[in-house]
């Protein structure tokens, strides 16, 4: 009987640490310095309204234009990859309403490169790492993704062997709590086998303490 009482809190216990450890890593990403001289400024897609983008790409996209801005002031001048396919209810690709908003904005078209098959975050980092290292060997970016979305985006862009920082958006409840809360367990679900583990390590001893 104790054992039913200990599993649910060594397992609710386990699951309120990792929230606090995933805000941990969220906030270190948010102010860790990206430094200049980037080579390729990745956008990453979000939800589109109709072929305009949503608040979230929205920002993004402003994020990036903000430090394309300063890198050019720098004395770079690095490219625009856009990323992102087409959603099940979209009308068009991701990378393609990026692209004219980018422009819009005034960031000259030869400048924008697209990669429009990705549908979720690991194919952002994987596809853009293909097309970066075919057209420049040796690259160095800057991933633009949104706050509450770029500890995931960093692993990722880590597993795709992306050289570079994330430089998160806006703040990290910029587009409410709901969203940073899926993050963190889009974020538990990337690591499968770790939390797994610890998942059933916990269980067992849960019921081994009980039974004693």
């Amino acid at each position: 009987m104790y054992a039913l009482f200990l599993v649910p809190v060594l397992l609710v216990g386990y699951v309120l640490l990792w929230l606090l450890g995933f805000l941990g890593c969220a906030l270190v990403q948010r102010h860790r310095p990206v430094p200049a001289g980037s080579d390729y400024l990745v956008v990453l897609g979000a939800a589109l309204d109709g072929c305009e983008p949503a608040p979230a790409l929205a920002a993004r996209l402003d994020a990036a234009l903000e430090r394309f801005a300063a890198e050019q002031a720098s004395g770079h001048a690095p490219l625009v990859l856009v990323t992102g396919g087409k959603g099940p209810h979209e009308r068009c690709t991701e990378a393609a309403a990026m692209a004219r908003y980018l422009i819009a904005r005034g960031v000259p078209a030869e400048r924008i490169r697209r990669e429009e098959r990705a549908v979720n975050t690991v194919e952002n980092l994987r596809f853009s790492a293909a097309l970066m290292a075919a057209e420049h060997p040796g690259y160095r970016c800057t991933v633009v993704t949104s706050g509450f979305h770029s500890v995931r985006s960093a692993l990722a862009a880590h597993r795709a062997g992306v050289p570079g920082r994330v430089l998160g958006a806006d703040g990290l409840l910029a587009h409410g709590p709901y969203q940073l809360l899926r993050e963190a367990v889009g974020t538990a679900l990337a690591l499968p086998r770790a939390n797994g583990a610890a998942l059933l390590v916990l269980t067992g001893t849960g019921v081994v303490i009980g039974l004693v």
